[in-house]
């Protein structure tokens, strides 16, 4: 998923309206998740991540002292979570590990773990090719209510049709422009 000027553009815009949602974040060390799908190829993983960091931490101080929890996204039952400082990001440390999962993973079983994990979280950004399905839609939109829907910005490269009922909750940015 290579994001070009307008996709980075446009989710740089959707961070900060995120982050001035009355209530979200009110100054000092802002804490986010960056969920990774582990449906995508590692160098195209590593890359997008590594040009949203840069693009993020070029964007605005507040991005130059940030609790990240990096949250990998393999299958249904594993998704697993990891304090990771920026840089390593941009070095790309994170990504040595890193196994492509190819697997039919669910969307509303991720977001009732975001739910529970990652609440404190003033921005949380999921990047993926869009490659997931929604078992049940109520679940997923109960999830996302209250506060995860308002801070969530999904990075996509594709949308389905049910995927799209999504934007109605949370922001989307797609490959599609």
């Amino acid at each position: 998923m290579e994001l070009g000027m307008i996709q980075l553009m446009k989710m740089k815009q959707s961070v900060e309206r995120i982050l001035h949602v009355p209530g979200n974040y009110k100054g000092g060390i802002l804490e986010m998740a960056l969920v990774i799908d582990c449906n995508m190829d590692k160098e195209t993983a590593k890359g997008t991540v590594q040009t949203i960091v840069k693009a993020l931490k070029s964007h605005s101080e507040v991005f130059r002292n940030v609790r990240l929890n990096v949250v990998w996204w393999k299958s249904d039952e594993q998704i697993i979570t990891e304090v990771t400082p920026m840089t390593m990001l941009q070095m790309g440390t994170p990504f040595e590990n890193y196994e492509k999962m190819a697997a039919g993973k669910r969307i509303d079983l991720l977001f009732e773990n975001l739910k529970l994990f990652q609440a404190r979280s003033k921005l949380i950004l999921l990047l993926s090719e869009g490659d997931f399905g929604m078992e049940n839609e109520e679940k997923c939109m109960e999830s996302l209510k209250p506060f995860l829907g308002r801070k969530m910005l999904l990075l996509l490269d594709a949308v389905s049709d049910e995927i799209e009922k999504l934007a109605l909750r949370a922001r989307m940015i797609t490959q599609e422009i």
